[in-house]
This record gives C-alpha cells, sequence and structure tokens, in this order.
C-alpha cells in the first residue's frame, strides 16, 4: 500500500491498478477489504481484479488501459511474456533485498535468517527469469541484531515507496535507463514460506533459533511443543550467553527469569510465548499457569 499511495500522492498516478480479486475469510465468510482499492477509487483509478494475470479477459482489460510502464509491488504471481510485452517500456518492479542477494518470495525473513546486517531494497527491470533483471535504484538499510520480521517488512514498504517514486520521478516521461546488469556470482535465492517452516528445531544453535523466532514473527510464527505437548508460538527470547549445558538439545535447563532450552549450540531464553488461541505472555507468568519441568524436553515434530 506505501507504494501506490506514494505514487497517486506524488502526482503519478497509475492508468489502472491490479489487485487480487475479493476474498472472504473470519466468521461469516464476510468480504475482505482491501485498502488500495480503496485509495483507487478516491483517485479516480480503474481497478482490475483478476483470478489470473494471464486470462485473455485481464489481457484486453489490462491492454485498453494502454499503459507505457507496468510497476509491479509484491503482486504474488508471475507475469508471463504477453503481459510483460504490453507496455512499451516493460515493466519494473520493487523488490524487498539488494539484488542479486536474495532473488525470490521471501527476502525479509530469508535477510534476518541468514544473520544479514544491511538489507534494502531495489528497482528493477522485470524479466522472464525470476528477479533476474537489471537494478535500476536501490536504498540500503541497517538491519538491527533484533530486528523481527514484521518490523523489517514495514520498514522496506516506506524505504521503497519513497526509492520508487524518486526513481519515476527522476526517469519522467523519457526511456527507462539501462540500469546496472546483476552479478550472477552473487545471486542467493529464498523461497515461498510456509507454515511448517517455522518449527523450531532445537538441534540448532541458540543464534539460529533466535533468528528464526524473529524471522517468522508475524506469520508463521515460530511454534515448539512443550514437553507436555502444548503447543506454542515462541514471540520472543534470546540466546543465553552466560548460560552453559551439557543437556541434549530441547531439555529445560532452568525456569527462573524464563524459560531456558538448551539448543544444539548454546542455550535459548524463551521471554514470551502463547499458546494456541490464547493471550501472549511472559514466561514466568506462563510458566504460572503452565508448569514446565526441568529436565523434562521440547517435543519436535520435523519439516515434511
Amino acid at each position: 500500500m506505501p507504494s501506490f499511495l506514494s505514487l497517486v500522492e506524488g502526482g503519478l498516478t497509475p492508468c489502472g491498478l491490479v489487485t487480487p480479486p475479493p476474498r472472504r475469510g473470519g466468521r461469516g465468510r464476510k468480504g475482505v477489504g482491501n485498502e488500495l482499492v480503496a485509495i483507487a477509487e478516491a483517485y479516480g483509478v480503474p481497478v482490475l481484479r483478476p483470478e489470473r494475470a494471464d486470462s485473455p479477459e485481464f489481457l484486453a482489460a489490462a491492454a485498453s488501459l494502454r499503459p507505457d510502464l507496468g510497476v509491479v509491488v509484491a503482486y504474488g504471481e508471475i507475469l508471463q511474456k504477453p503481459l510483460l510485452d504490453m507496455p512499451r517500456e516493460g515493466f519494473i518492479n520493487l523488490h524487498g533485498s539488494l539484488l542479486p542477494r536474495w532473488r525470490g518470495a521471501s527476502p525479509v525473513q530469508a535477510a534476518i535468517l541468514a544473520g544479514d546486517e544491511v538489507s534494502g531494497v531495489s528497482v528493477q527491470r522485470v524479466v522472464e527469469a525470476l528477479d533476474a533483471g537489471a537494478v535500476l535504484a536501490e536504498r540500503e538499510v541497517a538491519l538491527s541484531p533484533v530486528e523481527r520480521g514484521d518490523e523489517l517488512f514495514v520498514r522496506l514498504s516506506e524505504v521503497g515507496a519513497d526509492c520508487l517514486v524518486a526513481f519515476m520521478h527522476s526517469v519522467g516521461e523519457g526511456p527507462l535507463p539501462a540500469g546496472q546488469e546483476q552479478d550472477e556470482d552473487h545471486v542467493t535465492h529464498c523461497r515461498k514460506i510456509f507454515r511448517s517452516e517455522g518449527i523450531v528445531d532445537w538441534a540448532s544453535s541458540a543464534v539460529e533459533i533466535d533468528r528464526l523466532v524473529r524471522a517468522m514473527y508475524g506469520w508463521p510464527w515460530a511454534q515448539a511443543i512443550l514437553p507436555s505437548g502444548v503447543h506454542v508460538r515462541l514471540l520472543e527470547g534470546q540466546p543465553a550467553g552466560n548460560f552453559s549445558t551439557e543437556a541434549a538439545h530441547g531439555t529445560v535447563v532452568d525456569t527462573m527469569g524464563g524459560l531456558f532450552v538448551a539448543a544444539g549450540e548454546g542455550v535459548y531464553r524463551i521471554d514470551r510465548l502463547q499458546r494456541t488461541g490464547k493471550a501472549a505472555l511472559a514466561s514466568d507468568e506462563f510458566l504460572r499457569g503452565t508448569p514446565v519441568e526441568v529436565g523434562a524436553r521440547m517435543k519436535f515434530e520435523g519439516r515434511p
């Protein structure tokens, strides 16, 4: 949303908005609102909501808008050649990483999982190979050592909107610049995140578990199973740097001042967690209602 709103507020009103079709969710299966549609309607921008971006009906409707340039921001569908060839200047894409690092669907989570110290956004040409087009503009941001996935997504959305608008103003009505081709020797890839990837593997190091908890915050969340079989989300914690143990990974080694669990390397301290359907609680409050014994071992359901 920040990118579309910044474009229209910056005097760069698109000839049309393409966004996913209406969905229903929640109790009663009511229609889920789309803020982009509301903004487009307020500014008189035509809205197209195709089930598929390669359908003949959509392609005909898009062609009728006579676009000079297509701009993609988190659309979630790979665009096919008939659509890519439609605008005179082709398509550009706002991507949530400093390409060629983290081509793919989950650059925000990938940056945190890898322990990257910097991330950013790239405006790139869209080509048929995923995220492989020349980079036209970019902005770098420093990552905090306690950065969460939801927080980084918001930051990059705002930085990306500014970067996109500045680039569009710099181009004006002229042709797009050639841009900088990506160095194929430095390409890294990330794939779509599935719920199972939030499952904590206690054989990982405490540092890796900490990154997982932060990267998956918001969705799909870091997920663990207490020795009693209770499923929980891990919302906050950190490696316990001053705590050493010989216990097997997944073993609860202390419950004073946090829920301390042995990892494959080091100990991870859980500070805040949540049972399914219950309120999020600090670990000391949680343990008063759901005791966990020192020496018991966390259960693990491996990823498929």
